[in-house]
């Protein structure tokens, strides 16, 4: 009986944790005000995913390439599509459409043991070309001289990725007994994102409960354009990554570093259109809990 307990959480345990975490987090939404810790908490899961980093030649490859630009297609055709019908639900699809790989990306392949370098390639690579391209296409969307720093875009997405990777690179010249010391650390990883995830959700509800006046009949429809998109993303990426990479080309185009969109749709557009964004924010989660489940599963058969 004890065998079978211990059986079922191994395959079952991370996917209630993700899936509790998200409740409490959209129960508790004062909790928003430690968003702050967000980027500090991604820097120090980052860390220890980068320490089994090994950078090789394959490491940037062409299929990499075919995650950007289908990112990019992904959120022009979704605009198209929408735009004849309300331009600000086109908008919507496009700025959840367009956010770039999620610099938690490699820390959810390193829980499934993918390959993290082809994610922190699809990362660095997106990110870079989202930062250059959301800031020249808003202004011809929106009809409107909109002023975006590049600078205040990539000043936390260089920070929050190139610490990490730099201190990991660091630590792997130091002595063994001490890359052994350091890599004990490896296993608090999962309680962090944890921690991440939760203060994530209550951000989310804050928004929710505070920030939006709309009808629900919108937010439904934002609901399920935000949905649509998630499934498209994760599937294309399956299906560009083949049999080798399908899991981490899936992630690198499923999921999304949310975080600076909300805060562009915010800051130069209205909290609506944030709405994409932050439901997909739970889609890309759930997902996530379903990828760990699957591989516990297979681990444990």
């Amino acid at each position: 009986m004890i065998l079978q307990i211990k059986s079922f959480l191994k395959i079952y345990g991370k996917v209630f944790s993700l899936l509790t975490t998200m409740l409490l987090g959209a129960l508790l939404p004062q909790f928003h005000a430690f968003s702050f810790l967000i980027q500090y908490l991604l820097m120090a899961m980052l860390f220890f995913a980068f320490l089994d980093i090994k950078f090789k030649p394959q490491t940037f490859q062409k299929n990499v390439l075919w995650v950007l630009l289908a990112n990019v297609v992904v959120a022009f055709i979704c605009y198209a599509v929408l735009a004849s019908f309300d331009v600000m639900l086109a908008l919507t699809a496009f700025m959840t459409a367009i956010a770039p790989t999620a610099i938690a990306a490699p820390v959810i392949i390193s829980f499934i043991q993918g390959e993290i370098e082809y994610v922190v390639a699809a990362v660095l690579i997106t990110n870079l070309s989202s930062a250059v391209i959301i800031p020249l296409t808003l202004p011809f969307l929106l009809g409107a001289n909109i002023q975006i720093s590049f600078w205040e875009v990539l000043e936390p997405v260089l920070i929050v990725m190139f610490v990490p990777l730099i201190l990991a690179q660091l630590v792997s010249h130091q002595p063994s007994r001490t890359q052994d010391f350091i890599r004990k650390g490896k296993s608090f990883s999962f309680a962090v994102w944890l921690i991440n995830l939760f203060i994530i959700s209550a951000n989310a509800s804050n928004f929710l409960r505070n920030d939006n006046s709309n009808s629900a009949s919108i937010l439904i429809t934002i609901a399920l354009i935000s949905l649509v998109i998630c499934v498209i993303n994760f599937g294309i990426g399956a299906l560009l990554g083949g049999r080798r990479h399908w899991q981490e080309a899936s992630q690198s185009l499923g999921q999304k570093n949310l975080s600076f969109v909300i805060w562009i749709a915010l800051t130069f557009i209205n909290p609506l259109v944030a709405m994409g964004p932050t439901f997909y924010i739970l889609y890309h989660h759930l997902y996530n809990s379903w990828s760990i489940y699957q591989f516990e599963k297979r681990r444990n058969a």
